[in-house]
Parts: C-alpha cells; structure tokens; sequence
C-alpha cells in the first residue's frame, strides 16, 4: 500500500513534469511550425492588400502605398504588369539595405508562374536560397486580370532563423528542465511531509484511542485545514474521555442503587423468614420496606430505560392539544395521598383553561418529575407551588420548593445523570437520579425553552415552557 506521503509526493512531481512536457511541446515541437502558419498567413493578407492598392489606385498611383508596405514590414514587392501590350513592364521596390529575394534563384519567378497558371489565384510559395536546406522565404503571389490591368504581384520576405532559435531554446530547456525536475523532487518531498506529519500523528493517536489510551492528544501547530482537524480530534478525544468517565460513574452510581435496595429486600426478607415472620406488626412494617424498595428500583429501571431512549433518539413526540391547566390540577390531586400521609403542602395557581400542543404524556412525565424534585428537595414546611402562566403563544409552568437552594455555580450541572449538589439522608426522599436529565431529554425533543432560578436558603424555581401551536424545528 503506498503512502500518502509518496501519493503527495508523486502527485507534486507529476504535476511538474507535465508542465515541463508541455513547454517542451509548445517551445520546441511546435514553435516552427507556428511561426511558418503564421508567416504563411500575414504574407497571403498582404499580398491581397498590395492587390486592393492597385486594383483601387492603379499601379503607379499605388506604388507609394506598395512601398509603405514594404518598408514597414521588409517586404520585397516585385509587380510584373501584362497590360502595356508588348513586353512586361516590372516595378521592383525593397527596403535599403535588404537584398532582393527574387533574384536570388533565377529559376524562382519562372516557377511561380507555373504555379499561379495552374491555381489561378494567389499562392504562398516557401523556398530556401541555393545550398540550404530549410525553408528560409516566403513568397505571396497572386495574379490579377482586372478590366485593362493584368499584373502579377509578388510580396516575398525572408523568414527568421527559427531552427536555429528552436536549438538555442532546446539546449536551455534541457538545463531549466533539469533544474525544475531537482527542484520539484525536493520541494514535493518537504511538502509531502509537512501535509503528511499531521494525518500521521492523527492515525497513530487513533489507533491509541482504539486501544484504550482515551487521554491521547495530537500537537496543532499551524492553524489551516489540518490545524483545525487537530483541535477537532482533540476536542473528539477530550468528550470521548468524559463520556467514558461518565459511564463509569453511571454504571457505579446504578449498581450502586440497584443493590442497595436488593440488599434492604433481602435482609428483610431474611429477617421475616427467621425472625419476625409471625408478628404480624413488624412483618407488615417490613413488607411495607420490601415495597418501597421494589417501586423504587421498578422506578429507576424505567428512568434508565426512559433516558436511554431520549439519547438514542428513539423518542419523537406525539403532539397533540390538551389542556395543561385541567392536567396540572389532575396531577396535583394524586398527591393529596402524600400531602395527608406526610404532612406535604402542594398549592396550584392556574388560570380555567390553557390549550397547549405538545406530546401529553411527555409533558405530564416532566411535570411528575419535577414535582417529586420539588418533595425531595423542600424545607421543613413541606410546601411545593405549581404556577401555570398563560401568555399568547406559549404557557410556563413552574415548581417551586422551599428548600436549601442550589449555588449559582452548580446550576448549570443539575441537568446531568445522577448530579446531587447535597446528599439527603432519607431513602423515602431520594430520587433515582435521573429525573431532572429526563425532563431536559424531553424538553430538548421538544424544542421548548426550560431553565432553573435558585437562591441558596430560599429554595428553587424550576420551569419550562410549553407552545401553544405547532413547533417548528
């Protein structure tokens, strides 16, 4: 398997060698090739351009023009005119200093009259002097019969060396392309490794986190792309940390609670098969414990189950509209057994009716929860206050306890499993745990707003809300 360290590498090298293979082709391969298309091109257009001069001008009024022409562009022109009705007259003109072309081959004209009966039209025509074997010139030609006039015009001009330019530029191309290659090997290399180091580090930290080393951490030096990945993995191994310590305290904290109840039952139950089985009065009162430890753990076993499936997503709420005034008064009713028995005071201040739309047993599970937070944690006066307010899209309800309150720092940690900012010594007043994270998972899958007030010797004020219409998400 190759590396990505030799994929990066290859690919940079790679890179570099296509676009050295492409100057080669357009430099070297090409070069000639184009200048001689080109060349071809600008000699046909100016030809027909002297032709337009002389068409439009005749052919002594254009020889201004014609020598224009050739000046600007060390043009040869040569006009060879039929029309004065005995031999050909021939107008020569080139620039100082140049040679002219037509006379350099006396077979030169000759042919490309051939060459002008057999198209009938203008012609390109490229030769080399004598002696030489590349083509050197180029020779527009075009034979006109205009009315009166029949001429012929020739525009020739002398090609630059390019095979000898192409030489020079292959000779350095090869050293530029020696020098490129080495540079390219080198910084491909760097590159690779500096792109590479990161994704190596963060492999090898994986493979740590899969052996269990959950404290595992990359360095972040650069603040890109890969900077960024990193503080991501180390955020990642950081939660993946917390979760696996909040596991284990979860796990610790539900053994914990499963087997001090399962103990409590079995020393009760002991207790009546060996000891107090036939006084009716200490059996009653030790059944009466073997229950409540029963309901209780019966109870954490369906909270555990509850926010299990509040984290695994498994819970959707099931909207509907009710009424959460008639609900908190049908709530508040079922306490009246505790409030008689245990001297508790539960008060309800609501308007007749709130209509609400959310999951109705959702909703009541939070308002049980809260209430039995409320019993838990009240004063000495036993007092619990449920307000319902109505407002005009949404309604809050709040519990209110009487207790010792809960510090500001800690308000924000409430929410979680098995979180208790003080212990209460009496198993008849000790939730599960996980009320209060159940309430959030709920509100949460609601989308409802939900918070805690608390002042410390005071008590505490939990509440929530509840929308009066469709939630959008």
């Amino acid at each position: 398997m190759k590396s990505i360290k030799h994929k990066v590498w290859l690919a940079i090298f790679g890179t570099t060698a296509l676009a050295i293979l492409a100057i080669w082709i357009c430099q070297v391969v090409l070069l000639e090739e184009s200048y001689l298309t080109e060349k071809k091109g600008e000699m046909l257009d100016d030809t027909q351009k002297a032709v337009s001069l002389i068409n439009d001008k005749g052919i002594l009024l254009a020889t201004a023009d014609l020598k224009e022409l050739s000046a600007n562009n060390n043009y040869c022109i040569e006009i060879t005119d039929f029309s004065t009705g005995h031999s050909p007259q021939i107008l020569s003109m080139q620039p100082i200093g140049s040679r002219n072309i037509l006379d350099e081959d006396e077979t030169l004209r000759t042919r490309i009259f051939q060459l002008l009966e057999q198209e009938q039209t203008e012609y390109v025509f490229s030769d080399s002097f004598p002696g030489q074997q590349n083509p050197q010139y180029y020779v527009g030609a075009s034979w006109q019969t205009n009315g009166d006039m029949d001429y012929v015009v020739m525009v020739a001009s002398e090609l630059a060396p390019v095979r000898e330019a192409v030489d020079t530029i292959r000779f350095q191309l090869i050293w530029i392309s020696i020098g490129l290659l080495l540079i390219a090997t080198v910084s491909s290399f760097v590159i690779a490794r500096s792109l590479t180091r990161p994704v190596v580090q963060l492999s090898a930290a994986a493979q740590e986190i899969a052996k269990g080393n959950l404290n595992t951490y990359v360095p972040v030096d650069t603040k890109d792309e890969l900077g960024q990945l990193g503080e991501n993995f180390n955020m990642m191994s950081k939660e993946i940390s917390k979760a696996s310590a909040l596991q284990r305290e979860l796990i610790a904290n539900i053994s914990h609670d499963i087997r001090t109840p399962l103990t409590m039952i079995k020393g009760y139950a002991e207790t009546m098969k060996d000891l107090t089985g036939d006084i009716k009065e200490k059996r009653d009162a030790q059944l009466d414990i073997i229950i409540d430890e029963s309901d209780r753990l019966n109870g954490l076993v369906n909270d555990i189950l509850d926010l299990s499936k509040l984290q695994a997503g498994q819970i959707v709420p099931e909207y509907s509209q009710f009424d959460l005034a008639q609900k908190l008064r049908d709530i508040i009713h079922r306490y009246d057994l505790l409030a008689t028995n245990e001297g508790y005071q539960f008060t309800l201040t609501a308007p007749q009716q709130v209509l609400v739309y959310a999951d109705e047993q959702k909703i009541e599970q939070v308002i049980y929860n809260l209430i039995n937070n409320a019993t838990n944690h009240t004063g000495p006066d036993k007092r619990v206050d449920v307000v319902l307010e109505d407002h005009p899209d949404h309604a809050i309800v709040k519990v209110i306890d009487t207790g010792a309150g809960i510090k500001k720092e800690y308000l924000p940690l409430i929410w979680d499993r098995y979180y208790k900012p003080y212990k209460k010594k009496d198993r008849k007043g000790m939730g599960t745990g996980l009320g209060l994270s159940i309430v959030k998972g709920i509100l949460q899958v609601h989308h409802f707003n939900f918070g805690v007030t608390s002042t410390v010797g005071k008590g505490s004020i939990f509440w929530f809300e509840v929308k009066k219409g469709e939630v959008s998400e």
